[in-house]
């Protein structure tokens, strides 16, 4: 669909949204590729939730199934918050597969289905990616609120990591 407005309306929003919310650009271009990084470890680690649901097999086969449908959901909500949160700061998400592959920085292993310690150690290793986003969201972006998010985020997956041990 094309605008038919032929002012700069649109161009002026954006830079006085960025503006009114005391972030200057570049803070929040850093911030959004640090999002961009967080949605694909997010995505990719829902993927390989997905993988282990699917090919869940032999004795307590229904509790494990339960928990990883719940954990990916869960995950697709977090991979929700991160895009809200990059659109507050009128940001544009990676949304190709091949970009969440190239930008996550958890380990692959095709051809591997994942079990339960493959994802308690992508877990852990999200909960250290999401805490140092979030310390360089608020020191040296000055952008508390993504920090905070990204550190509310890194406690769901303790309790997914949790979750999974028990």
């Amino acid at each position: 669909m094309v605008s038919n407005r032929t002012d700069t309306h649109k161009i002026n929003r954006q830079e006085n949204v960025r503006q009114k919310i005391g972030l200057d650009q570049a803070a929040c271009l850093a911030v959004i590729e640090i999002l961009n990084d967080a949605l694909a470890d997010e995505v990719v680690l829902s993927i390989k939730t997905r993988g282990a649901r699917w090919n869940v097999q032999g004795a307590g086969f229904f509790n494990r199934h339960t928990l990883f449908g719940a954990q990916y959901k869960l995950l697709n909500e977090i991979s929700n918050q991160i895009s809200k949160r990059s659109l507050d700061l009128s940001g544009t998400l990676v949304g190709c597969f091949d970009e969440f592959l190239k930008k996550t920085r958890l380990s692959e292993w095709p051809g591997v289905i994942p079990g339960m310690k493959d994802l308690i150690v992508d877990h852990e290793s999200a909960i250290q990616f999401l805490r140092a986003d979030a310390r360089t969201c608020s020191d040296v972006y000055d952008d508390k609120i993504t920090g905070g998010l990204l550190l509310e985020l890194a406690g769901q997956h303790e309790k997914m990591v949790t979750s999974l041990r028990s």
